[in-house]
């Protein structure tokens, strides 16, 4: 029995991948006596959330998909921070916030558009009516 270099549990000589950590462990193949083992393999992935960050931004869904985009995008760029090496989608996450953001903004417009038609409108509800003459030919 050895243990593994990543997690310290016990496990057998001849395992390639801890049944506890489940990273994988990579023989040296140098030394004298039993192998010892080298850095485990780090395998990548990219983060879910990144992922759905950048499909929100682009979808929007009138604008709920943009400040799920945002939230979204903000964590999963704290998930790549936290590991790197593991973790990728940094480009995608950036992706998502800035289409989020773009997202907002046009929600904020249209508010803001809405609030001035609406305006106008009651402007010109509180004015009297125009009084009309009529002309008399003689």
């Amino acid at each position: 029995m050895k243990t593994c270099p990543i997690c310290g549990q016990e496990i057998q000589d001849a395992a390639i991948r801890c049944r506890h950590c489940k990273n994988w462990l990579v023989p040296t193949g140098a030394g004298e006596g039993s192998p010892s083992m080298a850095a485990p393999i780090v395998y990548s992935t990219t983060s879910g959330l990144a992922i759905a960050s950048m499909v929100l931004g682009i979808l929007w869904i009138y604008w709920m998909g943009s400040i799920a985009a945002l939230v979204l995008g903000y964590l999963a760029l704290r998930e790549i921070r936290r590991d790197p090496v593991r973790v990728e989608g940094k480009g995608m996450a950036i992706a998502g916030i800035i289409l989020g953001w773009i997202g907002v903004a046009m929600l904020l417009m249209t508010i803001a558009a809405g609030i001035y038609v609406w305006k106008s409108d009651t402007d010109n509800d509180s004015a009297p009516p125009p009084t009309h003459t009529t002309f008399r030919q003689s």
